[in-house]
């Protein structure tokens, strides 16, 4: 029996994934407004400033040096986890207070373009 492949979902694939890069800005302001947010409990942002010091520190569980593509790609995956930590654990209704006020500001900034 032959499968029917979607002839397509190379291309879903390759669309998802620029979706994905596309967002990551956002993305990031997100993670700077929850950071400066007073209601965001502490724990949090000591976990995402923790893994801005571990990432810059000479002392790594890998080191840079011996493994160098897996040394620093696991400085960048410790990074994204903290990140995802903070969005995740911050309360839903500030996280989706920010997501609103970045989507406005993008609408304003990029009104021109549409």
């Amino acid at each position: 029996m032959t499968e029917n492949k979607d002839p397509y979902s190379k291309l879903k694939k390759q669309l998802n994934l620029a979706r994905i890069i596309f967002h990551i800005p956002n993305f990031i302001k997100l993670s700077l407004r929850l950071l400066k947010d007073k209601k965001v409990p502490f724990h949090l942002k000591l976990l995402v400033y923790g893994a801005i010091v571990y990432t810059l520190s000479p002392y790594d569980l890998l080191p840079d040096f011996l493994i160098p593509f897996l040394g620093f790609f696991e400085d960048i995956v410790i990074g994204i986890l903290c990140l995802i930590g903070l969005v995740k654990g911050s309360p839903p209704e500030v996280v989706e207070g920010h997501v609103k006020a970045i989507n406005i500001e993008n609408k304003q900034r990029y009104r021109f373009f549409r």
